[in-house]
């Protein structure tokens, strides 16, 4: 039986569950097949892990919460030991904490030949929250707009400006 594994080195140090650890030490296996057991703070990591040499591995991290040892073990030196500690936090994301990941709401349009844009970013929609008052004709004449807001006006800045007077130039409802 060869040497226990010993991880002495891990990036990055701290993360959600999921994040990406690279492991470093020494005796971390001699083959994929040799590695039988592989814990972040006391989370079994084994079903994410890659081994890429006697040295090092990569892994995800799991459902961990708080400072833990990375624990390697293989069939040729059993179980190891860590000089380094993960942190694993959760992170909530709600109403007052922002997204890193913009989600397109609009479908991209199709190219030609059925093919589609690689990004979603690749296309601006126009106008997604229809407020452009560019190149809007009038449905209704403003005669009849009186009539049915006689109080009201379509301009923004008037004070007795009315949202439906202004919808129904727009839209002809």
């Amino acid at each position: 039986m060869g040497p226990p594994p010993v991880v002495t080195g891990i990036s990055p140090k701290e993360g959600p569950p999921g994040t990406r650890v690279t492991i470093r030490g020494e005796f971390l296996g001699i083959s994929a097949t040799d590695l039988v057991g592989l814990k972040i703070c006391g989370c079994d990591c084994l079903l994410s892990a890659e081994w890429k040499s006697i040295n090092k591995i990569v892994a995800r991290s799991g459902p961990c919460k708080g400072r833990g040892d990375i624990i390697v073990s293989t069939r040729s030196g059993g179980e190891g030991t860590s000089t380094v500690q993960f942190r694993g936090y959760h992170e909530s994301i709600g109403p007052v904490k922002e997204s890193a990941v913009w989600v397109e709401e609009a479908a991209p349009p199709p190219l030609p030949w059925g093919r589609r844009p690689m990004s979603p970013t690749a296309y601006t929609p126009p106008d997604p929250l229809g407020l452009s008052t560019e190149g809007d004709e009038c449905k209704f004449p403003e005669e009849d707009l009186n009539e049915l807001f006689p109080e009201g006006s379509g301009k923004l800045s008037d004070e007795n400006f009315q949202p439906g007077w202004l919808r129904a130039k727009k839209r002809g409802n």
